[in-house]
């Protein structure tokens, strides 16, 4: 059984990185970061929509600090 070396045929970026299918890691990376930061304003979204029904039903009126 033979080892490969890294690099043996494969394609890799200048910065010695593999390419993740047809892209560029940053690339992925990017999507990677950017599905992130859609869960964690998804979360966010919904406890301020948690808090804000249990502030309703704690004290009814007032002014509305969040109108969804």
């Amino acid at each position: 059984m033979s080892m490969r070396r890294p690099g043996e045929g494969q394609k890799l970026t200048r910065e010695g990185f593999d390419r993740i299918g047809p892209f560029h890691p940053y690339v992925v990376w990017a999507a990677i970061l950017l599905f992130d930061l859609l869960v964690v304003l998804g979360i966010l979204a919904a406890l301020t929509m948690a808090g804000d029904r249990i502030e309703d039903r704690l004290w009814p009126g007032g002014t509305e600090w969040v109108t969804i």
